[in-house]
């Protein structure tokens, strides 16, 4: 591949390979439009929020796969190039595009999308659903090997890009156990969505499920802002997710609902709030440094 002209800005460079993977876009750009579409028509119908047969999973899921369909596209622009890349990109935005259309024609159908094997047919799709959540999984592990060992770039942004992807796969292979939790719940007559008590087998798989975009934003953010140590702050950002997934897992294995804590989820979840603080301060204090220093050259 040729080498960029140094003359061409980051941002050009990035949007130029992120073409690239433009049906990965286009996919990533339908889920989060049919999330917007189901939660604001949730919203405008005053339609339940809860329970199975809500248009909150078509909602959620969407907005949640479309964001990890366009991270796909915008981490393929950061490893160093695969004469694949193109093709597993596609076909993980696609599972996801297909997951989803599947979770949403349910949903509209008025039945689960998930733990139902009520007829053939349902039973067809949650076994379709299962095969493409590990097609996706298997992308996540792949893409998370890679990073190992990527090209020269900015601190910050590989502890963004590594810790994202770690995190992404800790979370998908979470939501493989919960699948698997679920199934033993219904075999033993009870709710599949419920460990314990009241524990929220979800909670841990969504914790930290988009660090692989909170994490690069904010190492951009730190870029933009000029703001110092960046690589320090993204990595206490990461600290603070991992602890926060530490805390959900906690609560779901003792059985306890999200913010029932006790001192031992208490502590971890304050700990995890405490090290965001860290890159919170930095970013909210960079306009401040920016116009001092302004004053400073200007006097």
């Amino acid at each position: 591949m040729a080498s960029q002209p140094k003359h061409l800005s980051a941002e050009f460079v990035l949007t130029n390979h992120l073409m690239a993977f433009q049906p990965v876009l286009w996919m990533g750009a339908l889920l989060l439009g049919s999330g917007v579409f189901h939660l604001t028509f949730m919203v405008l119908t005053g339609a339940d929020w809860n329970g199975p047969l809500s248009l909150r999973k078509p909602g959620l899921f969407g907005v949640s796969a479309g964001l990890t369909a366009w991270s796909i596209a915008w981490v393929m622009t950061k490893l160093h190039p695969h004469r694949r890349d193109r093709l597993i990109a596609f076909a993980m935005s696609g599972g996801l595009l297909l997951e989803v259309g599947l979770i949403t024609v349910q949903q509209w159908r008025g039945v689960p999308s998930h733990f139902n094997r009520t007829t053939t047919f349902d039973a067809t799709i949650e076994a379709i659903m299962l095969g493409l959540i590990l097609l996706v999984t298997a992308g996540v592990v792949w893409l998370t090997l890679r990073s190992f060992r990527l090209p020269p770039m900015d601190g910050s942004c590989a502890i963004a890009l590594r810790g994202g992807l770690w995190l992404l796969t800790l979370s998908s292979g979470l939501g493989i156990i919960v699948t698997i939790l679920g199934e033993l719940n219904l075999a033993a007559g009870k709710l599949p969505e419920v460990w314990g008590p009241a524990g929220v087998l979800k909670y841990p798989h969504g914790a930290a499920l988009h660090a692989i975009q909170t994490l690069p934003i904010l190492s951009w953010v730190l870029h933009k802002l000029r703001v110092s140590k960046p690589a320090w702050l993204v990595r206490a950002a990461l600290w603070s997710q991992v602890l926060f997934l530490v805390h959900a897992s906690w609560q779901t294995i003792h059985g306890r609902a999200r913010f029932d804590f006790d001192w031992v989820g208490g502590a971890i979840f304050v700990a995890a709030g405490l090290l965001l603080l860290a890159p919170m301060a930095g970013v909210m204090a960079a306009p401040f440094s920016f116009a001092g220093a302004w004053r400073r050259r200007s006097s």
